[in-house]
Formats: structure tokens, sequence, C-alpha cells
């Protein structure tokens, strides 16, 4: 009977000892605070995305696209490159007691529509996954926030 609460054991606690960090360092604590431009997303069905954008907070999103002064964006969906998985092993061998990050790629792209041009905007997102036994205890595992800090400084730090 013991036997059987084992694999649901480890299956829990590998599936709750993850967390996301912000690379490079000075990137998680970029705070803009200037003026905000009007926008107006054109495909917001892109629901990941779209949440990502508004968790940056570089644009104030406005339901009413009939301003002269707002922008229109569309969305693309993300790319993501996966790193590889070996060093889960050096995890596993110690129970999770050390830390392992995965530098997957996301490729963030949108739009910036106004009635004289278009810009394209491309940002790579540095987020890394990390997996740790402590992690279970950890509260920052919410991607599309870690993801919208890093588009915020990749869009006003460059």
């Amino acid at each position: 009977m013991k036997i059987i609460y084992l694999p649901i054991l480890i299956s829990i606690l590998f599936c709750s000892c993850y967390s996301y960090k912000i690379y490079p360092k000075e990137a998680r604590k970029f705070a803009y605070t200037g003026e905000k431009k009007e926008v107006f997303i054109l495909n917001p069905e892109l629901s990941n995305e779209y949440k990502i954008l508004k968790n940056s907070g570089i644009y104030k999103i406005v339901d009413d696209s009939s301003k002269n002064s707002v922008l229109k964006i569309k969305l693309y969906p993300i790319g993501k490159n996966y790193a590889c998985g070996q060093p889960i092993i050096a995890s596993l061998i110690t129970l999770g007691q050390v830390p392992v990050y995965f530098p997957d790629r996301y490729q963030y792209q949108f739009d910036e529509c106004s009635k004289i041009d278009t810009i394209h905007i491309k940002q790579e997102l540095l987020v890394a996954t990390r997996v740790w036994f402590w992690d279970m205890f950890a509260f920052n595992k919410n991607f599309k926030k870690k993801a919208g800090q890093t588009l915020l400084a990749g869009y006003y730090g460059n």
C-alpha cells in the first residue's frame, strides 16, 4: 500500500518545485515612471501574449480605438525554444538539493501601428525556469508576470 503513495508523492514534489527568474538581474527591479501611450489591442484572443503585455505596464490599454492618439497593437504568438533537460539528472540524484536552471528562449513580437507607420517590435524574453526542492515554498511562479517585467526592461532599457 505504501508503494502506491510513493509515485504520487514524488510527482507532487517535482511538479511544485519550480520558480521563474529574470536575467539580467538589473531587469528584475526595472521600473518606468514616464507617461504611457494609450493602445488598443487588435487581437486580445491571444490571451497569454495579451496578459504578458498587460503585466509589463508599457502601455495604458484602452477599449476605445476611435481616438486619434490611440496606437493599435497587433500581437503575434509567442515563440519558444526549449533548453536541454539534461541538468535535471543532477537534481534527481541529489533529491532536489541542487538548483537547476533551464534558460528557455521566448520570442515576443508585436506591431505598434499608428496612422502613419507600423513598427515591428521583436524581443527575446530572458526568463529562466529554476527547479529546486526549496522552490516548493516560493511564490514567484507566475510566468506572465515575470515575462512582462523582462518585456518592460527590454522595451525601455534598450
